[in-house]
């Protein structure tokens, strides 16, 4: 079931000025984002059958999939990963299980980095991916030619205080104990969900200390980051339900993003 929710985001403190995700109720299109936009589709695995879902992957997916130990984390895999495939066939036109990914990117001086997945199509030009997990909840955002990266938490009960001392800039760490003391969890997933994205479309090491990834809890999305010749905007996605997400691309993409939603009622009440 699809439903439409529009959410304005504010401009960026600095740089250009940033596109506004804005929300739709429409079915995955036919035609990819525009270049300088991008699509973002939020998700659930409600309703997923695991021999389904498996017969649409890949063996590689499948081999993932397998080594979980527990049978609710094998059926969340496929049922994401068989999602995120059936989303993409409708603006390849093709089959879901023939879709094929890609990745961009290698070590670097010994370090490991985030790759950018990328979309193997002949049928549609380079079109860059960024997938997210969180239990039962998928994100999949994608891009013409632009790198981009998504990322989905839960909000849940945790140490606030400690993982506020150890992810945090300095100055984000005042930015979110000015909040009251029941704002700071959801603040500070926020702050994580945005540092992942930006980490992601950057394609940073692996070993990147969070903190070093400056991107300004206590102002609203989208925000500009700055990591050194790079320049990001990383937006604030919808909340749904218990998780909040975050999307990052080059604060040079102008066009719009649009986020449509593929959840159950139930999981986004």
């Amino acid at each position: 079931m699809y439903s439409a929710r529009t959410a304005a985001l504010a401009a960026a403190p600095s740089g250009p000025p940033a596109a506004p995700c804005r929300a739709t109720a429409r079915p995955a299109p036919a035609v990819l984002p525009e270049r300088g936009g991008a699509h973002v589709w939020f998700g659930d695995d409600r309703g997923a059958v695991l021999r389904q879902d498996m017969e649409l992957l890949s063996e590689e997916e499948r081999g993932r999939c397998l080594r979980f130990s527990r049978h609710e984390d094998r059926r969340r895999f496929a049922a994401s990963w068989a999602a995120v495939r059936r989303t993409l066939a409708a603006y390849a036109d093709v089959e879901p299980g023939e879709i094929r990914f890609g990745r961009t990117g290698t070590a670097h001086r010994g370090r490991l980095r985030h790759q950018h997945l990328v979309l193997v199509a002949a049928s549609v030009p380079q079109v860059f991916l960024s997938v997210a997990r969180s239990e039962e909840f998928w994100l999949l955002g994608l891009s013409v030619d632009d790198p981009i990266g998504v990322d989905l938490e839960h909000v849940r009960d945790f140490d606030t205080e400690g993982l506020i001392d150890r992810c945090l800039a300095p100055e984000e760490q005042l930015q979110v104990r000015e909040l009251p003391p029941e704002s700071r969890r959801a603040a500070f997933v926020r702050a994580w969900t945005r540092k992942e994205a930006v980490m992601k479309a950057a394609g940073l090491p692996l070993t990147t200390a969070p903190h070093r990834v400056p991107v300004h809890p206590g102002r609203s999305g989208p925000v500009h980051v700055e990591l050194q010749d790079q320049e990001w905007a990383v937006y604030d996605l919808p909340r749904r339900g218990p998780v909040l997400g975050a999307f990052a691309r080059p604060l040079t993409g102008t066009g719009p993003v649009l986020v449509h939603d593929t959840m159950t009622e139930e999981s986004r009440a």
